[in-house]
């Protein structure tokens, strides 16, 4: 399997999201491996602002999401950024639309660079899902 982080950090780069179900299938692969990193973690973190409808609409966040009914579970989603929306959670990042898919692949090295720096803030850069987080911001931001 060819190695979807790469992909996401190439993409990240280009001036224009080439979306396609290799795309889709980096950001699942994505979304399995950020939703067992956050619950190892369990820091919560607001990244980056991706609303189409408006920039501040839509927001990437880190926290104890209740995505599957009274199954609360930490992951990334991307919420309602209103604050009376209290970060409902809206849609895990492969179930985005075009539009929103190519803000979130350009959002990815501030998310991983904006959460790996709550991971230390919160003293725990240096256990495994840690070091992995670092890292991640590493690869995005390098």
């Amino acid at each position: 399997m060819k190695d979807f982080i790469a992909l996401l950090v190439e993409q990240s780069r280009q001036q224009h999201i080439v979306i396609n179900p290799a795309l889709d299938d980096a950001l699942t692969h994505l979304d399995h491996a950020l939703e067992g990193l956050c619950a190892a973690v369990q820091v919560e973190y607001h990244g980056p602002y991706v609303g189409v409808e408006t920039p501040l609409a839509h927001q990437m966040v880190v926290r104890e999401h209740e995505w599957k009914i009274h199954q609360p579970a930490w992951s990334m989603k991307i919420c309602v950024a209103a604050p009376e929306a209290n970060c409902r959670a809206e849609w895990p990042i492969q179930g985005v639309g075009r539009l929103r898919k190519a803000l979130v692949v350009k959002a990815l090295p501030a998310f991983f660079a904006g959460f790996a720096e709550a991971v230390k803030l919160a003293g725990k850069e240096n256990s495994s899902a840690g070091m992995r987080v670092v890292g991640l911001a590493q690869r995005f931001n390098s």
